[in-house]
This record gives structure tokens, C-alpha cells and sequence, in this order.
């Protein structure tokens, strides 16, 4: 199926990718995929994902994150015995400097070791499988990020309702944008 996909829908997924290995969960969900939409600059998802205020960075805020700590985490007790806040340092840097900045990507280019691909969730599957049904109904032979986004609004998926929500958006007139978009984008 991923040869369907354009350069463009394949970028939102290797976004996905990167934003669930950088957060350290372990698999790649509808959430991720949105935030790659919002992240690209192609004109059908991530034009009307912005225009409708929603940023890559106000979804990235609302993924999870992994809990556990790692070899380069810090002991936040340690640090409170000898009177430093962690979470004051935390918030300041992050006021400062933006959501997450803390966090870092490990370096792909250095690394000896092959990073580990998350998979995707069987409703970010069942998501991709749509945006195919999607690109076939509006005429399309190629996937865009517009049908990615499209398969997603359709979802039932309470993570996608509460960021188009908490922007002011309604997911049908989302979809709207998005399917006008698309056809002004698509090829015939």
C-alpha cells in the first residue's frame, strides 16, 4: 500500500515516526500521524490544520510521553534534596524555549546502533487503510496528506476530537477544508 503514498503523505509518516521515537513511547498512534500532517507544509492537511489554529506544537503537547526514566534522566529527588526544582527548572526552560525541549531525538546520523521502528497502532492501521479507501473515493490514485488527514477526522478517535476541539474547530468543517483543499491539489 505505501507505494500508493506521495513523497509528501510518506514525509507525514516519517514525522509520526520521529515525534513517537523522540517522546519514547513505543508505537506510532492517529496522534502522531496528525502531528505529522501539521508539520508538513503541504498545502491539503497542513494548510488547513493551521488556518484552523492548529500547530504541530499544540498537538505535540497533548501526545503522551514515555515514563520511564532512561540512563540520561535525572534523579528529580536527588536534585530536590539538594534544593533545585526540577519541574520549576522544567517549566521555565520550556516557557523559554518551547514545549519539550528538554527532550532530544537521539542523533541518527551517529548512532552504531539501528533505531528501533516504532509500529503503528492497529487504529493508526485501520487509519492508513481508510486514507486509501479515501484517495479512491475522491478519484485519487496517490495517497496525499490531505486523505491521511481526511482518514483520520473519520476515526472515532477521542485524541483527534479533543485537538480539533480545544482549537475551536469542528471536525466537519475541518473536513471541509480539507476536501476543498484536496481538490484543488489533485491532479486530473
Amino acid at each position: 500500500m505505501f507505494e500508493r503514498f506521495t513523497q509528501e503523505a510518506k514525509a507525514v509518516l516519517v514525522e509520526a515516526q520521529d515525534v513517537a521515537i523522540e517522546l519514547g513511547v513505543g508505537y506510532i498512534s492517529p496522534g502522531h500521524i496528525l502531528y505529522g500532517c501539521a508539520e508538513g507544509r503541504e498545502s491539503t492537511a497542513g494548510e488547513p490544520l493551521r488556518a484552523a489554529g492548529i500547530t504541530a506544537e499544540s498537538i505535540r503537547r497533548l501526545l503522551p510521553r514515555s515514563e520511564t526514566l532512561s540512563a540520561g534522566d535525572f534523579d528529580v529527588e536527588a536534585l530536590r534534596e539538594i534544593g533545585i526544582d526540577f519541574d520549576g527548572v522544567r517549566s521555565a526552560v520550556e516557557e523559554t524555549f518551547g514545549p519539550g525541549s528538554l527532550e532530544s531525538a537521539p542523533d541518527r546520523r551517529t548512532s552504531a546502533v539501528k533505531i528501533h521502528r516504532p509500529p503503528f497502532t492497529p487504529e493508526a492501521k485501520r487509519s492508513l487503510e481508510l486514507s486509501l479507501r479515501v484517495a479512491l473515493e475522491l478519484h485519487d490514485r496517490r495517497i496525499r496528506p490531505g486523505h491521511l488527514l481526511l482518514a483520520l477526522l473519520r476515526l472515532d478517535n477521542d485524541f483527534i476530537s479533543v485537538v480539533v476541539h480545544q482549537n475551536g474547530a469542528t471536525v466537519a468543517g475541518l473536513s471541509a477544508a480539507v476536501l476543498e483543499s484536496v481538490d484543488v491539489a489533485s491532479p486530473r
